[in-house]
């Protein structure tokens, strides 16, 4: 592929991550599957490293959930949508270093509630 070619497709990924990051349409949630199938692209098409385009994808979609300014309805479609690439990762897996990375997210997902932290302990 030519580096025009795929510097077009990872900015339209991007231009997709950031409508979710956001929630500028929080009521659709077929964009989550269009940055999912972006991401796939990426990698199958344009050689992108497949652990990186996951981790992203996890990442953009555990800082969405957790987001408490979104709608509640978005931050759970973000958060159902981040069993998919949490599921790639694991065999990509290829050294210690991106082990620690993935436990890490994987820990951040179980943690994961919708109230906010209260920080005004008595």
């Amino acid at each position: 592929m030519c580096p025009a070619e795929t510097q077009a497709a990872l900015r339209h990924w991007q231009r997709i991550a950031m409508h979710i990051r956001l929630g500028l349409e929080p009521d659709e949630p077929r964009l989550l599957c269009a940055f999912h199938h972006q991401g796939e692209r990426l990698v199958a098409a344009y050689g992108q490293r497949a652990f990186t385009v996951h981790e992203r994808m996890l990442r953009l979609l555990l800082d969405s959930a957790e987001d408490t300014l979104l709608p509640v309805c978005w931050r759970l479609t973000c958060l159902d949508a981040a069993s998919r690439p949490l599921a790639r990762l694991g065999p990509l897996v290829a050294d210690d270093e991106q082990a620690v990375r993935l436990q890490t997210l994987a820990a951040r997902l179980a943690r994961f509630t919708l109230r906010p932290l209260d920080r005004a302990e008595p």
